[in-house]
């Protein structure tokens, strides 16, 4: 492999959130009924004039403003020629010459920047669907839902470096409230383009593109899967063939879609039926106003605000709602380093376990605040704090009330907690005698029976000093 040197661009679609699509009133929600969401404008009717929605613009403006990218003040739409089943009018209105973004970049945890060559505005086409025998089935629904797409230059080396880069951005545009950006419902769609050359070649080498790839995981195997088919291709003395690639994501392999075609082939043109789009400084400037504090952003400012390390930051970063109930919920916490990890150790836990976002959450982020200062006060110990947020988390009831209502005390006294260490020795006679002729490791067993006789609520700290003080005796 380190014959040759990777290079790979990425071409990204993602679905604007709308309700209604780029250029007709019909709703955007393209997994009702099929067929459901359609008019003589998106289905492409003789006569029909489009109007573009407006509402994608400053959404798309946003995106590019967080991407570094120059707003172009005049921008036009374009139509692509091209026949295929589900592009019902033989064209797509899209962005060529003038589109609405350009000369942008994103930097990578290494601190290499990836260029954005540019991002455009355009439709979305409908859904082939091959569940039947013999034939296969159109909907048009998703036919003129907005998309903008962001190509990159070719500046990534690796998979890894596109899954980073694709991860980034799925980020931002959810943080932006730009998309949702489900890429299992095609909301967001990266397409790498893959060449390999020799170490001494400065020419590019021939690029194919990879298709239906709807995971992170997908893209990362569809990647090694092409770099590898090239590098034997080359090895033998073969010619690369620019294709585009097909991922069959049950058989996990790649086969070929069709011949890539040039820009020469889709024949250009300017959409005759819309006007350029003209964007005043004023209205550029109100968007980056609106745009709120992105995830790189937030990561930082919790390092140096909160004293949180690099993984922390960003893994409660990597969601904005997650980052606004951590930042809304440690009010008033001192120790923040010891109840961080309770938090990113926890919540995640119910999260993943009942699949649902914070919001979802029976409880909120005031009560989650008042368990967290019992920890930094250590009026609970992490494993009765556990105990009452998995409580919280089924009933919704505050931390207070969950003790109160079992009839249990916060925390226990230093006599509370002797007493109960007295009892445990007693229970566990033959232990006891064996730890004192030599057996160090029962010294854990009988710190576990005293916690669970506690009913985890003493502080395991006191918990060992007072069993080590009276096994002495």
């Amino acid at each position: 492999m380190n014959e040759y040197i990777v290079t790979i661009g990425v071409e990204t679609h993602i679905q604007i959130k709308t309700k209604s699509k780029i250029f007709c009133k019909c709703s955007a929600e393209f997994t009702d009924e099929p067929n459901k969401n359609v008019c003589p404008i998106c289905m492409g009717m003789p006569g029909v004039m489009p109007t573009l929605n407006f509402e994608v613009v400053p959404l798309a403006i946003k995106t590019a403003l967080a991407l570094n990218c120059n707003i172009n003040r005049i921008s036009g739409f374009a139509r692509k020629n091209y026949f295929y089943p589900d592009l019902p009018k033989g064209y797509q209105i899209t962005q060529h010459e003038f589109p609405l973004a350009t000369s942008g970049y994103m930097q990578l945890r290494s601190g290499k920047k990836v260029r954005i060559r540019r991002i455009h505005l355009e439709e979305d086409t409908g859904k082939m669907i091959h569940d039947q025998d013999q034939n296969s089935l159109l909907d048009f629904n998703r036919a003129g839902v907005p998309l903008m797409e962001i190509v990159t230059e070719p500046d990534f080396n690796s998979e890894k470096e596109v899954i980073e880069y694709l991860e980034n951005l799925q980020r931002i545009v959810r943080y932006l409230d730009v998309s949702t950006a489900n890429m299992e419902f095609g909301e967001l769609r990266g397409e790498p383009n893959i060449s390999l050359r020799k170490k001494d070649d400065e020419k590019l080498g021939t690029k194919t593109e990879i298709k239906n790839l709807n995971s992170f995981k997908s893209i990362e195997k569809g990647i090694i899967l092409e770099i590898e088919r090239q590098k034997d291709l080359l090895s033998k003395g073969e010619k690369i063939v620019s294709v585009t690639m097909l991922f069959d994501e049950k058989k996990q392999e790649l086969r070929p879609m069709r011949k890539k075609e040039s820009v020469s082939e889709y024949r250009y043109f300017p959409e005759p039926d819309l006007p350029d789009l003209i964007l005043s400084e004023n209205f550029v400037e109100d968007v980056k106003k609106s745009i709120v504090e992105l995830p790189l952003q937030k990561m930082e400012r919790f390092q140096k605000d909160y004293g949180l390390n690099f993984e922390e930051s960003e893994i409660i970063a990597s969601d904005k709602d997650f980052a606004d109930f951590f930042e809304n919920s440690i009010d008033g916490v001192k120790n923040l380093k010891r109840v961080t990890k309770f938090f990113i150790r926890e919540i995640p836990a119910i999260l993943n376990e009942k699949k649902m976002g914070v919001k979802d959450l029976k409880f909120n982020h005031k009560d989650l605040n008042k368990l967290l200062l019992m920890i930094d006060e250590e009026k609970v110990n992490l494993n009765f704090a556990q105990d009452i947020l998995k409580k919280m988390s089924l009933t919704g009831n505050a931390p207070d009330t969950i003790i109160k209502s079992e009839g249990e005390n916060l925390s226990l006294n230093e006599k509370d907690v002797e007493n109960m260490i007295m009892e445990v020795i007693e229970e566990n006679g033959k232990e006891v005698e064996r730890y004192k002729n030599g057996e160090d490791k029962l010294f854990g067993y009988l710190v576990g029976q005293c916690m669970k006789k506690t009913k985890n609520r003493a502080n395991p700290k006191l918990i060992n000093e007072k069993l080590k003080e009276i096994l002495k005796k």
